[in-house]
């Protein structure tokens, strides 16, 4: 749970206490003020003298009160010189308005049974002052109860991410050792068949050095995406933002790979607003998406696919969305497409892949404060489509250098 989380939890937890302790005063109140003190007053002849004081009894009258009793109860006990002066202090902090409560009360009571009616007192105001402290105790172990089942569940919580996390880390080592593996044994059985001129025949010493160079190429490519992977995740790396026409960056990229999408044979249509996108981001990191996304959208499609890149402004929200109609991507794999390694070793043979792209993409986004987001929805031209979407800063460069 984070810090956020935890202060939010604290403070409806203590709210929700505070509420329960306001009605269960509010109850005791009541039952007091029209049952209990009635009692005491009609069956047992007793004024007490919380009765009817400052709406009802509070805490702070019956310490008063009680306070006085005893000191009140010591005095009587005591020789007339010694309990004159506690008697006259004692009359002074409990106030004029208790002292002539008292006064009353004990006006017929001769001494013995005046002792008897203070020392009763005394012992009645503990019992209501533990009847109103209790549920202030009941509220703070429940507090503090409350606390501890949710500290044990943010531990608990905190393990299964760590878990989670090593479960995670160990896969990525895996799949990493796993995607340099294939290329390293090819590498090392042709540089082998290269060294033994009996098992590389001259017109074969080519085509092995173009599979040497092109295997080397794949595990360079697969070691740069890790090294962003990791990059980005790392402590104290910052986004180097400046002001950018979005869709002239955006147009760079796809200039960038326009001849690889001639090559394969794929169809690129393309729907980008002729005015400006001004907008704060890090153009390494924004084209590296973009990039991202184009050569995934060429790597794992068939030749004479469509593909479209659509952007747009409304108001204050940007979305970009590379789709193509090729194939679907199953339930399971979209699921956790943006994870590193996801595609599964079927893809990675096959079409060359390492799943890292897209969780590099996705991660640069979140730390632009946008999203990355897949869809699939039937009935469009498309059959899936990467969707990019930020919110901007003012669309006028001016009014942005303005407002600094």
């Amino acid at each position: 749970m984070e810090k956020k989380e935890w202060k939010w939890f604290l403070v409806r937890r203590f709210l929700q206490i505070l509420i329960l302790v306001s009605l269960s005063e509010w109850f005791l109140g009541i039952l007091y003020d029209n049952w209990f003190f009635p009692w005491l007053s009609d069956t047992m002849n007793i004024q007490f003298f919380g009765a009817g004081w400052e709406n009802g009894q509070t805490i702070g009258v019956l310490l008063r009160g009680g306070l006085y009793l005893t000191v009140m109860g010591i005095c009587n006990l005591l020789p007339d010189v010694l309990g004159v002066g506690l008697r006259t202090f004692a009359e002074w902090w409990a106030g004029s308005a208790m002292t002539e409560k008292f006064s009353h009360q004990t006006a017929y009571l001769s001494p013995r049974q005046t002792q008897i009616y203070i020392w009763g007192t005394v012992a009645l105001t503990i019992l209501i002052l533990l009847t109103l402290l209790f549920p202030y105790v009941i509220a703070a172990l429940t507090f503090s109860r409350m606390a501890e089942i949710q500290l044990k569940r943010m531990e608990e919580q905190e393990r299964r991410q760590k878990e989670e996390y090593d479960r995670r880390k160990n896969l990525l080592l895996s799949d990493v050792a796993h995607d340099l593996k294939t290329p390293m044994t090819t590498v090392a059985g042709y540089a082998k068949a290269l060294l033994e001129e009996k098992a590389s025949p001259p017109e074969k010493r080519q085509e092995y050095l173009e599979t040497i160079y092109n295997k080397s190429m794949q595990m360079s490519r697969l070691l740069n995406l890790l090294f962003e992977y990791v990059e980005l995740d790392s402590e104290g790396f910052q986004l180097k933002k400046t002001m950018e026409d979005l869709w002239e960056l955006l147009r760079e990229c796809i200039a960038g790979l326009y001849m690889d999408f001639e090559e394969k044979q794929m169809e690129l249509f393309l729907k980008i607003p002729e005015e400006s996108c001004q907008m704060e981001v890090d153009r390494v990191q924004f084209q590296r998406v973009i990039n991202n996304l184009l050569n995934n959208a060429l790597r794992h499609n068939s030749p004479h696919t469509c593909v479209w890149v659509m952007a747009e402004q409304e108001d204050e929200r940007i979305s970009i969305r590379i789709c193509d109609n090729g194939a679907v991507i199953p339930e399971q794999t979209a699921r956790y497409i943006f994870e590193p390694f996801v595609l599964g070793d079927q893809s990675r043979k096959s079409k060359g892949g390492s799943g890292l792209g897209l969780s590099i993409a996705w991660k640069i986004m979140a730390m632009h404060g946008g999203s990355l987001m897949l869809e699939q929805e039937e009935g469009e031209a498309y059959t899936k489509a990467f969707v990019l979407r930020f919110f901007c800063l003012p669309t006028n460069i001016d009014e942005y250098y303005e407002d600094q």
